[in-house]
């Protein structure tokens, strides 16, 4: 499991100081590469460099209550259902250890500079089944 801490600021809400709808995809993207940085360094560059990227494929939210300006959120997220080419990343955000929004999000692995879906293996691979635990 990969944690990442994140403060609602004013500008992720509405009017009434709630959060967005889509202002929690960007946090769980933040999670996933910082996660991926952690390994790898600057995403962008290993992007560069090997030309594997992921890009969500489907994504399912389900907000269960509401996030309020100056919300202190911890954002979890693992592995599950890694298979050739995709996997999903799971995430659960919780305000003070109460679940607030749950979500999963089907990543699938691309060749960049092949345009082809690209195997994940290797030493890929067991970083993201080690982030099923």
């Amino acid at each position: 499991m990969y944690k990442m801490v994140q403060e609602v600021h004013l500008s992720d809400t509405d009017v009434t100081g709630q959060v967005y709808y889509a202002r929690p995809l960007e946090w769980m993207e933040w999670c996933r590469v910082n996660w991926f940085q952690e390994k790898y360094g600057n995403f962008m560059k290993h992007v560069e460099e090997t030309g594997i990227t992921f890009f969500p494929s489907k994504v399912n939210v389900e907000y269960l209550k509401p996030i309020m300006f100056g919300d202190k959120l911890e954002i979890g997220m693992i592995s599950k259902d890694i298979k050739k080419v995709s996997f999903t990343l799971e995430y659960a955000i919780k305000r003070q250890g109460d679940m607030v929004l749950k979500a999963d999000v089907l990543m699938v692995c691309f060749d960049a500079k092949n345009k082809k879906f690209a195997k994940i293996e290797g030493e890929l691979l067991e970083y993201i089944t080690k982030c099923s635990v």
